[in-house]
């Protein structure tokens, strides 16, 4: 007997940008492979007009339909009451929703009345060890589920530099659809570049340790590599969104680094995918609360560029069973270390596209990946 799976997305409505999009698809994929029918679950904003909302709807399948979950979409309130009865939204809507086998919670903030009219749920923590700070401050307060998992390492471990506020935490790794995300030959590499897509500026702040507070973006992330390109011969790229910066524009660009819109460069899923898979690789950095709380995040990001068959140089967050530094996905922690893993790339670059594939196909398949959630919520 097949499962139908209800999957608790955020803010797909309001922001159905590509690289955000395929953090939901990947597990829907994940899901449909082990025989699972998809709930598409979100939250309207009751801002919106009627009209404003349908033209989101209508944006959110569209992008959705070429993988077969545009009619999967189910609306909500923000209270987990159905959508008032103005709004013609052409989706299912909360009866649809709880009637799944399973919620697996992607949003955090889902009332608990909602929640707990599904016979199980299970929560996934992407944010590791922000989310537990959040939650220590109530600034979060997720409904009691049944499962909680993360994707990091970290999180309940002895001697971890966050909380576990009580929380059984099981680990599983973020996940990526291998169907979708094929290997794809180094003769379709136009761009010659390392690139990423990323936010740059976010007004999220983070305490330290030692009580002092930090800037949590990605701006703050890359500035202490800003002089890269200058020491390695590979050109690099950021796909940022700089709501219109000349000045943040024209300071990157002089220090060597290529700039493209990202809302220009993979709006939507095709393009993320496009871009990615025509990168010569990935360099990436992390948020500064994942390296200082040493956490073990990775990027799903990371995974399309792996599945990809396009090596990774990302920014070292914790140690994980999934990485060895050595082939495929290299980890730097300073300037140095990051010119020296272009070096390594660089220097048998086949081979690592090669061991890119093989780590997602033995870790991060998302059929594996959503096995494992069904086994931990079922068996």
């Amino acid at each position: 007997m097949s499962l139908t799976v209800c999957l608790g997305t955020s803010n797909t409505l309001r922001y159905p940008q590509g690289g955000h999009l395929w953090v939901f698809i990947n597990w829907a994929a994940g899901f449909r492979a082990n025989g699972c029918h998809i709930v598409w679950l979100d939250v309207i904003d009751l801002n919106d007009t009627p009209e404003a909302l349908r033209e989101r709807i209508a944006t959110l399948k569209s992008r959705l339909g070429p993988f077969g979950l545009a009619d999967t979409i189910a609306l909500v309130a923000p209270d987990g009451t159905p959508v008032p009865g103005e709004c013609d939204t052409g989706c299912m809507g909360i009866e649809d929703a709880i009637s799944a086998d399973l919620l697996f919670d992607l949003r955090y903030n889902f009332p608990e009345s909602l929640v707990r009219r599904f016979r199980r749920s299970a929560m996934l923590d992407i944010d590791p060890g922000i989310l537990q700070i959040a939650m220590q401050l109530n600034r979060m307060r997720p409904a009691p589920h049944d499962v909680y998992f993360s994707i990091g390492q970290a999180v309940g471990q002895k001697g971890s530099r966050f909380p576990s506020l009580g929380l059984d935490w099981v680990h599983i790794p973020p996940c990526v659809s291998l169907e979708h995300w094929p290997i794809t030959p180094q003769e379709t590499r136009p761009n010659d570049a390392f690139t990423t897509v990323s936010h740059w500026y976010m007004n999220e702040w983070m305490i330290d340790e030692d009580g002092s507070i930090y800037k949590n973006d990605k701006r703050s992330a890359f500035l202490p590599f800003v002089e890269l390109p200058g020491r390695v011969s590979t050109p690099l790229e950021l796909a940022i969104h700089l709501a219109g910066d000349k000045a943040e524009q024209e300071m990157l660009q002089k220090n060597g680094w290529r700039v493209r819109e990202a809302h220009e460069a993979a709006s939507q899923p095709s393009q993320f995918r496009n871009y990615v898979q025509g990168s010569r690789g990935e360099f990436g950095c992390a948020k500064p609360a994942y390296v200082k709380m040493q956490t073990s995040w990775i990027s799903d990001r990371t995974l399309c560029y792996l599945a990809s068959g396009r090596p990774a140089i990302i920014q070292h967050t914790g140690p994980t069973r999934y990485f060895d530094d050595r082939c495929g996905a290299l980890r730097f922690s300073t300037l140095d270390e990051a010119v020296e893993c272009f070096r390594i790339v660089e220097s048998n670059y086949a081979a690592h596209c090669a061991a890119a594939r093989c780590l997602v196909e033995k870790h991060f398949a998302a059929s594996k990946v959503a096995a494992t959630v069904l086994d931990r919520c079922f068996g």
